[in-house]
Order: C-alpha cells, then sequence, then structure tokens
C-alpha cells in the first residue's frame, strides 16, 4: 500500500499482469512532497473536507506531476485549484473529454493546468494531474469534497479519511489500458523519486447543534477541545503526528444521535436545476415491529481468501464468519463460498440445513482459512450463486467479506444489481485501503447493508448489527409522503424510495421549491405481513444558509451514485447535467483549470523534449495495521490450531469470542462450557438448583455469565442469547427461574 498523495501510475500496479516495466532504464529526478494538509469541518451528520498537498520541483525542468488518491465512494468531490507561486488556478467541472482535451492542449502549448477526474472503473480513486510545474517553483494542490456521516451501530459517527491505496486486482478480462487514464505527454515517462520526510496535518472542527459527548478514533491519539456547552469540539492530531500507513478516523459520539434532525438548506436564485430549489435532508431511525424477523433464510458467505487478505485481514474475516456461523437461527440454510483466482464450497451440491453436523463442517472449514487462493475474482463465485434459483419459501442473503481490492468494481455491481430482487447482499469491507467503492456499491446495488471493520474497531457490534437486519424480511411498498403548503413541487433525491432497515440511520434528500413549507413527513412500508409508518413533524426543522451548497451536492452525489447501478438507457447525459449543474465531479466530468495569465514555459523546443511525466517510486514497505478485537481461538471445535495456543491456554473468562465458539448450533452449553468460562467446579454447578435438562441449566449460566462480564457488549451477543433462550424454553424449563438461580450461584461464588 501507498501513502496518500503520493501514488503513481507505476505504484499503483495491478495484481494479475505487469503494467509498468521496472527494469526498464529511465532517468530519475527528485519532487519534494513538503506537506499534507487535511481541514475537515462536521456539521451534524456531514462534513466538508479540504485536502492541500504542497510540491516543490528542485529539478531545471518543467515537470507534469500525476498520481492517484484514494476517496470515500460516497463523497461528492467538486472543488480543485492549485496556487503555484501566488497564482490561482481554479478548476471548473467539464465534460470528461473535453477536460482532457483542454488540459492537453495547454501543456502541449507550454501553459501550467491541472486536472482531476474519477477513475473509469471505480468511484472511490480520484486522478490528480499538474502539468508544466515550472521549474524551482511551488505548488499547492487543493481538493475539496463533502461526505455523509452515519450513526453506527455502537452509536457513534463516524469520519473515515481514506490515506491508503492499496493495489488491486486486475481481472484478465479488462486490459491495463483501461485503469492508468494517463493523460501524460511524452510517450516514455521517466521517474521522480519523492525523497524527503513530509508533514501530514489534520484539523478538525465539530459544529452543528448536537451535545458533543464524546470524541475519539479507532486508531489515533487525538487532542480534544470540547465547548464548555459541549456543543463543538476542535480536534488535532498529538504530537506524535499521523504516518500515513492506515486511514485516520475520527468517532464522533452525540448525546442524542437517533433523534430525528431535518434541514432545510436555502438555494441558490440565481442556480440551475437542483441547485436552484431548497434541499431537505432527513436523517432519522425507523422503527420495525418485533414479527419482521424471519428465520426463513438461504445464507451464503462468500469469503475473500486472496493473498492481499493475508495477516490481520483474514483473522477479522475468521472472526466474523464465526459470529456469523454462531448466530444463525436454526431453520434457515447455509453455505461458505472461498474464493481467489478460483472458488470452492462447503457444501459443493448447495446450500445445507443449519444442524449440528453442517456447523460442525463450517467450524472445520473455519479452522484451515488461510490468504493462500490467490488473485481476487470476485466476479465467478457470485455468478454462480445466481446460477440457482433460491431456495423455495426462503429469502437468499449474500455474506461478502473482503478488504475489495479490485478494478472491475462496475461488473460485479452491475450482476448484483440485476438479482436484487430476489438476492439481498450484505458486505463487510475488511482493512485500511479496502474498496469502499466495491463494498458500499454492492450492498447498494444489492438492496443491502455495510459496513467497514478498521483496526481497534468493534468487530462484533458491527457483525451482530449486519445479522440483525439481514434477518429482517425486505420493506416493501416502502413511500416516503410529504404535507406540504402549497401542494406539489417536491422532488425525492434519488427519485426511488431508499433502502430501509429497521433502528438503522436512514438519511434522504428532499427538493423544494423555495416558497413552500414542510408540514409533515411520513415513511411507511409493509414488512412480512405486519405494516409500519413512522411520521416526523416539519416544525423541527431548521433552515440554514450554506455557501458551499453541502447538502445539494450530496444529493446529486446520491443521485449519481442510484445512476451508476440503475442500468438504465441514456442515464450519462443526465449524471452529465447535473454534474455540471452542481460541480459534483461523476465518470463521465473532470475538473480542470488553465494558467492563462502566466508566460508558457516549454516553448522552447529543447524544454518542451524534457517536459516529463511523474511516476512517484516510493517503494515503503507496507504496513499493515492490526484489528484489535477479541481474538478468536479455535477452540473445542475438533482439534487445537497448531499455534501457540499450547502454551498460552485460553481465558475463556476474559474472552468473549472464546464463549461465543463454545456455544453449540442450537444455542446451548454444555456444564464442561461453563466450567472453562467460570472456573467453577463441576460439582457445584451441577447441585446447584433443580431443572429438567443438565444442558438448559448449563446455558442459562453462561447466560447469566454474558450479563454479569460482558453487559456493555449485550449488542453483539444479543441474538446468541435469543437463541440460547429459545433452547432452554424447548426443554421444557422456565428461563427466567433458571436464569434467577444463575445469577445467584455466580454472586456467591
Amino acid at each position: 500500500m501507498a501513502p496518500w498523495g503520493l501514488i503513481g501510475q507505476a505504484q499503483v500496479a495491478v495484481v494479475s499482469e505487469e503494467t509498468y516495466n521496472w527494469s526498464r532504464p529511465c532517468e530519475v529526478h527528485v519532487v519534494t512532497l513538503k506537506a499534507v494538509d487535511i481541514n475537515v469541518t462536521v456539521r451534524g451528520f456531514v462534513a466538508r473536507v479540504e485536502a492541500s498537498l504542497t510540491y516543490h520541483n528542485a529539478t531545471t525542468n518543467a515537470l507534469e506531476l500525476e498520481f492517484r488518491m484514494p476517496v470515500d465512494e460516497g463523497a461528492a468531490v467538486y472543488k480543485f485549484e492549485a496556487v503555484i507561486d501566488g497564482r490561482k488556478i481554479s478548476a471548473k467541472c467539464m465534460e470528461k473529454k473535453k477536460a482532457e482535451q483542454i488540459y492537453k492542449d495547454a501543456v502541449q502549448s507550454g501553459h501550467t493546468a491541472v486536472l482531476a477526474r474519477e477513475d473509469a472503473l471505480t468511484a472511490d480513486v480520484f486522478h490528480l494531474a499538474l502539468g508544466n510545474l515550472p521549474e524551482g517553483s511551488q505548488a499547492e494542490l487543493q481538493l475539496s469534497m463533502m461526505m455523509e456521516l452515519k450513526v453506527k451501530t455502537d452509536g457513534a459517527v463516524s469520519f473515515t479519511l481514506p490515506t491508503v491505496l492499496n493495489p488491486r486486482y486486475c481481472p484478465l478480462d479488462i486490459s491495463p489500458s483501461q485503469h492508468t487514464e494517463s493523460v501524460a505527454q511524452t510517450g516514455n515517462p521517466e521517474t521522480v523519486i519523492v525523497s524527503e520526510a513530509y508533514t501530514f496535518g489534520i484539523k478538525a472542527k465539530v459544529r452543528g447543534g448536537h451535545i458533543i459527548a464524546r470524541v475519539t478514533s479507532h486508531h489515533d491519539s487525538l487532542n480534544v477541545k470540547l465547548s464548555d456547552d459541549s456543543m463543538s469540539a476542535e480536534v488535532t492530531q498529538d504530537s506524535g503526528g499521523f504516518k500515513p500507513d492506515h486511514d485516520w478516523s475520527m468517532l464522533i459520539y452525540y448525546a442524542n444521535p437517533y433523534k430525528t434532525h431535518i434541514i432545510r438548506e436555502s438555494g441558490e436564485r440565481a442556480g440551475t436545476g437542483l441547485m436552484k430549489d431548497d434541499l431537505v435532508m432527513v436523517n432519522l431511525h425507523p422503527e420495525f415491529p418485533e414479527e419482521s424477523y424471519s428465520h426463513r433464510n438461504e445464507i451464503l458467505f462468500v469469503v475473500d481468501r486472496s493473498g492481499s487478505m493475508e495477516g490481520d485481514c483474514i483473522q477479522s474475516a475468521c472472526a466474523t464468519l464465526l459470529l456469523f456461523l454462531k448466530s444463525l437461527p436454526t431453520g434457515c440454510y447455509f453455505n461458505v463460498i472461498s474464493f481467489g483466482s478460483t472458488y470452492s464450497l462447503l457444501f459443493p451440491d448447495g446450500s445445507q440445513e443449519y444442524t449440528e453436523e453442517t456447523l460442525k463442517k463450517a467450524l472445520e472449514l473455519h479452522g484451515t482459512i488461510k490468504a493462500d487462493m490467490g488473485g481476487t475474482e470476485i466476479l465467478q463465485p457470485i455468478k454462480h450463486v445466481y446460477s440457482t434459483p433460491p431456495k423455495p419459501g426462503y429469502a437468499r442473503q449474500i455474506i461478502l467479506l473482503t478488504d475489495g481490492q479490485v478494478f472491475n468494481v462496475d461488473q460485479v455491481k452491475e450482476l448484483v444489481s440485476c438479482h436484487a430482487h430476489e438476492t439481498r447482499v450484505f458486505a463487510v469491507g475488511i482493512g485500511n485501503g479496502a474498496s469502499t467503492a466495491l463494498v458500499y456499491g454492492l450492498a447498494r446495488a444489492g438492496r443491502g447493508r455495510a459496513e467497514m471493520v478498521y483496526q481497534q474497531d468493534k468487530l462484533q457490534l458491527k457483525v451482530m448489527g449486519l445479522v440483525r437486519s439481514m434477518l429482517q424480511e425486505s420493506a416493501q411498498d416502502v413511500k416516503i409522503s410529504f404535507e406540504v403548503d402549497p401542494p406539489g413541487g417536491i422532488k425525492l433525491i434519488p427519485k426511488n424510495p431508499p433502502i430501509i432497515f429497521g433502528g438503522q440511520h436512514l438519511i434522504m434528500y428532499v427538493r423544494v421549491p423555495t416558497s413552500t413549507e414542510v408540514k409533515n413527513i411520513t415513511v411507511s412500508g409493509i414488512v412480512g405481513c405486519a405494516e409500519f409508518k413512522n411520521c416526523y413533524n416539519g416544525s423541527d426543522i431548521v433552515t440554514i444558509h450554506d455557501e458551499e451548497k453541502t447538502l445539494h451536492r450530496l444529493a446529486a452525489r446520491a443521485q449519481i451514485n442510484e445512476w451508476q447501478i440503475a442500468n438504465e438507457e441514456d442515464v450519462a447525459e443526465d449524471m452529465i447535467t447535473l454534474s455540471l449543474a452542481t460541480g459534483v465531479v461523476c465518470r463521465w466530468t473532470a475538473l480542470v483549470g488553465v494558467d492563462l495569465d502566466m508566460k508558457p514555459v516549454g516553448h522552447n523546443p529543447e524544454l518542451k523534449k524534457m517536459r516529463k511525466k511523474i511516476y512517484s517510486s516510493n517503494k515503503e514497505s507496507p504496513i499493515r495495521s492490526r484489528v484489535i478485537a477479541d481474538t478468536v481461538d479455535e477452540v473445542d471445535t475438533g482439534k487445537e490450531a497448531e499455534s501457540e495456543k499450547e502454551h498460552y491456554p485460553v481465558d475463556y473468562g476474559k474472552n468473549l469470542m472464546a464463549v461465543v465458539s463454545l456455544q453449540k448450533f442450537d444455542g446451548s452449553w454444555t456444564l464442561e462450557d461453563v466450567v472453562k468460562v467460570t472456573s467453577l467446579p463441576h460439582s457445584l454447578l451441577a447441585g446447584a438448583t433443580t431443572y429438567k435438562n443438565e444442558t438448559s441449566w448449563a446455558t442459562s449460566v453462561v447466560l447469566a455469565f454474558l450479563e454479569m462480564k460482558y453487559s456493555a457488549e449485550k449488542d453483539e451477543w444479543g441474538l446468541l442469547a435469543n437463541k440460547a433462550r429459545m433452547f432452554i424454553a424447548r426443554c421444557g424449563d422456565d428461563v427466567e427461574v433458571l436464569m434467577e438461580a444463575a445469577r445467584k450461584v455466580l454472586a456467591e461464588n
């Protein structure tokens, strides 16, 4: 992986085939990256990011810089500027081909020019180019974007700044030229090395009318200065600085993140299209009836075992798979599909019923999973799933576990979208640099949900949140209605109702005429056999005036994202029109600017010959981040893995995942399990109370232990506990009576 802002064409090589010949002779030049400065402003559930990269051309030639940078796939990139020796070049949004031609013509004529555009194959990589940086000059490149921030399962509002761009696998049916996208003027580019250390500074401000409980991070030590009224915060990196070998993150905990929050942003009266009207952003957490959960599911775990998953990523995938397997309800069907360059199925003949025997086979596979299957050919296993119809009477769900390091994102999204009516897709992106375009894009195309898992992240909590959403039946006949005065003129953006999951943060955008009053908003639909209806009062709307038109541009990005998976004809023209009106870059547009005031450089024919394209060949060794979570040990599932476990016995009482791993497929634990978990003697436990079934008593003790030891993590083991309670009830014992006796035994011993 490569540090943010230093990603050159040659460094971002695909895994499948060589796209750059490192052995060929080339002249090496040096350019200095002096500083990377990031300023983040968070207001409620949106963030504005301003990124600045300062370069110095220490050579005696005019140089052409071209590099790549990672962005969140939902980010609305809308502004690109360059300041060169005090002169500012401001880029304008244009059709991509036109912008590229303007850039090439300007560079060929000796003018300094800038160009920013989205990668042709994936929305989470941007290409930036600076042509004709004069000798001895310093350039400050400034890129601005907006991002949605969602409330996560643990109540945190999560902001992540992608700073890592890993090499991405290129399937054989995609030629290297499709993802290089070079606009350089020379056929034989020379290499420029960034040889000196540079500073990386990050500052953040949190505003927006919410009481802030605390601000923290997955990985980094932050300095947080909270205002006296807790309504704002200033955040900086601690004195140790930030090393861009992992994605920078910030978790904001509001006092009441689940309260409905509705903002109305005024439009530009002189604007066109979307920018002219007001824009309403609705943040809410709709509730579903309890009976919306179904056990009639066919669940397919698709696990990435490619070489890029080696290390902490595959360990996280194993932990995630174990949680999924242990949380499945009896009566469902499941299968596990491993993939890399090829793919294999746990049950080659198709999904099997979830029983003690099939769970045992799955756990045996879990204990042997390694990142040993080569490249990342994700399309073929997904095609295999769709090659057979869903099991009659069962809802088919795909759970994808991947680091998402592929280029053929659109191919996979298109396939998933075509089958969304019969199969939902949920995705877990693992590790720094995981492709948000793939992970979030597949979940959106498959009408499911996605989570990203980083170091020190609450893996179990996110996994259990996905399981709950997966077990919910799909919401049907969803309607978003508005009571407005005067009637009419309201437009939902995107036009199709959003995907809704009970209890999850839902963001909607509504285009409203400037003279229209919104009185009420109603979200309704059907889940299973039950109706749901959530009403929200228009009097709660807060009106703001934002010169940057943050909400308008986020709404545009949301519409663009939907168009990219809708497979509608002639959508490119609509995307271009919206992009040009809002300035938000899409795959068909780009930001381009030319410095026409400066005397052209390279007008001397000899200088023109020396025009260079820069490849950053900074080959730092990859530094992989570790995902800090309860480590999954292969305990009591057959043989212990050949590892250090024989030297370091598992302490079940201090490891939630170890307790989870002991649970049987029917939701039970045995008295032998209880001895391991509590360290209490078998004789004491066996004679502590009266019961009809010894296993139901043992299960009650483990449940009481979880309540006592891991009450703060209840959201992580809640579904397992429901499964255990159902087991106790089936045995004929009174759940509450046994639970009370179990609590007493643990309290007294």
